[in-house]
């Protein structure tokens, strides 16, 4: 009886526990969303444009109309993020802003957390389930790339959503559609996952089957006819680009040809894989890529002590899987087995930078939990009073590695990538549209290094606006377009500075321009008025 008293009481305090660290990860998040990091990553600013102009007209920077697979660069961005992106524009009166592009990536963030909690839950049972939610919740990587909006970032999420989905299938068929449609989208938010997610999602299913936890019926059939159909406009896709056919352009949606095409990057002879391999374990060790931006050192992706817990989990989870095979029981580990897999074929697939093979994190997330509540378990059957005290000490040692994380993000990585996402460019534009009016200037020269989707994203120029006056210097980079009369030009020519415009410079060619010109200073940029 007194067992039955206390079961309400446990329940009750892992709800709240649970609301808290939930709470604690919106924060993280959601906290000065708009401003930090300032500026805009240029893919960024392509996703968010692209998002305006899809609201406005429908159309990308190429003209495609829905396109499955954004024009962007040339060799294409996908196509999700705008997709999520472009509705809340409704919130704006049609206008697009740092804060509204970053909210998808954000709440898309806050819900893996809940995923990864109910899946840990179902998978090895409560305490697993929270302290997967904790060191997520807490993951530097994962913190720093859900407050900007890379599309290549939003696809270890919907992994997540397509595992949690399939793990509640195996008890109730009726969740495999779910699956299928979270599996489906995943493959529109990065290109590097297309081969991975039949080959986990095969992996799953002839383990469910043999375990008798899958059944082929109506659900399964039905799941597989409508994953089909999510995937079938990519598959078209790279068919028309694999095999140079002309694209498909219809009014409701584009499955366009890109000047470009990226499965030339995907490895598949032997000494590139292993290449491949051997980069992506040096980006794991020394947590560098060369991109300032991609970490917060010596925080890195884990913390340093997650990384060891990293190692841990992964020993005992292939213990406790080969144990489980051995006596033909139910595994569980396999599921978070064959993520792990998954994300190895992309490290040999990809030459690892951060975002290439993120795919891999949240596995190697998982595998840190598994390896905390396997010490801790162990430890709490041993001794309570050791265990509760290791409990304590890891969260108390966790939770000072944020802090400390923290300070630094707001502080050292704020000031990094002020640089490196030109904070200040867009009040540069602001000002110079302002005395272009005020002067009757009609061209405002950028620095080559603000980056054209920056100025088509902060002077709200329209696709068709675009499309009607673009120059282009080697497609698809412009040399110049117009917008509402006044003429953008893309870089400077330092030969040929003259009065007839206003410059957009960054702080390194002030000399050139601060005798015949009154400057204005945004952070690193300035805006370059003729002095006349």
């Amino acid at each position: 009886m007194k067992k039955l008293s206390l079961l309400p009481r446990k329940i009750q305090t892992e709800k709240l526990l649970v609301f808290f660290i939930l709470l604690l990860g919106a924060v993280l998040r959601l906290a000065a969303l708009g401003c930090i990091p300032g500026g805009m990553h240029q893919d960024e600013a392509f996703t968010a444009w692209n998002a305006f102009a899809l609201f406005h007209e429908g159309m990308d920077s190429a003209g495609n109309h829905f396109p499955v697979y954004m024009a962007t660069w040339g060799d294409g961005q996908s196509a999700l993020a705008t997709w999520l992106t472009t509705p809340l524009l409704i919130f704006s009166g049609g206008h697009i802003n740092s804060f509204l592009s970053r909210l998808p990536q954000a709440v898309v963030a806050i819900f893996t957390l809940w995923a990864v909690y109910c899946l840990m839950k179902r998978l090895f049972g409560s305490r697993a389930g929270i302290w997967s939610l904790f060191l997520l919740a807490i993951c530097p990587w994962h913190i720093v790339m859900s407050r900007w909006g890379l599309d290549a970032n939003f696809a270890p999420g919907f992994l997540m959503f397509g595992l949690y989905f399939f793990i509640r299938s195996l008890e109730q068929e009726k969740f495999l559609p779910a699956a299928a449609l979270f599996y489906g989208l995943s493959l529109y938010c990065y290109a590097v996952i297309w081969p991975i997610v039949p080959l986990m999602l095969a992996l799953q299913i002839i383990y469910g089957l043999c375990c008798k936890k899958l059944r082929i019926n109506k659900w399964s059939l039905l799941s597989c006819l409508l994953l089909f159909l999510i995937a079938l406009p990519l598959i078209i896709f790279v068919l028309i680009n694999s095999l140079d056919l002309p694209q498909i352009s219809l009014f409701f949606i584009t499955i366009p040809r890109m000047s470009g095409f990226r499965g030339s990057e995907v490895a598949w002879s032997i000494p590139e894989m292993l290449h491949n391999l051997r980069n992506s374990f040096s980006l794991l060790w020394h947590q560098n890529t060369g991109s300032p931006y991609d970490f917060l050192l010596p925080w890195g992706l884990f913390f340093d002590i997650g990384r060891v817990f990293i190692v841990i989990g992964i020993v005992a989870l292939l213990k406790n899987l080969i144990l489980k095979f051995r006596s033909k029981t139910f595994a569980p580990e396999f599921f978070l087995f064959t993520q792990l897999v998954g994300g190895a074929i992309v490290c040999l697939q990809v030459t690892a930078r951060q975002h290439q093979i993120n795919a891999l994190y949240i596995p190697l997330v998982l595998s840190e939990a598994y390896g905390v509540w396997a010490v801790t378990e162990f430890a709490l059957r041993k001794k309570k009073i050791l265990g509760n005290l290791i409990v304590g000490g890891l969260s108390a040692i966790y939770l000072i590695c944020l802090l400390l994380f923290q300070w630094d993000y707001y502080t050292d990585y704020r000031r990094l990538t002020s640089a490196y996402f030109a904070e200040g460019l867009e009040d540069c534009v602001d000002f110079a549209w302002e005395q272009c009016q005020e002067k009757g200037i009609t061209t405002i020269t950028v620095e080559k290094g603000a980056q054209w989707p920056r100025l088509l994203l902060y002077t709200e120029t329209l696709p068709s606006e675009y499309l009607s006056s673009v120059v282009y210097d080697i497609a698809p980079a412009p040399a110049c377009f117009e917008t509402k009369g006044i003429r953008i030009n893309t870089r400077i020519n330092y030969d040929n500075i003259n009065q007839e415009s206003i410059y957009i410079i960054y702080f390194a060619d002030v000399s050139v321009f601060e005798e015949d010109f009154a400057l204005t200073q945004f952070h690193d940029w300035y805006v370059a008025v003729p002095a006349r």
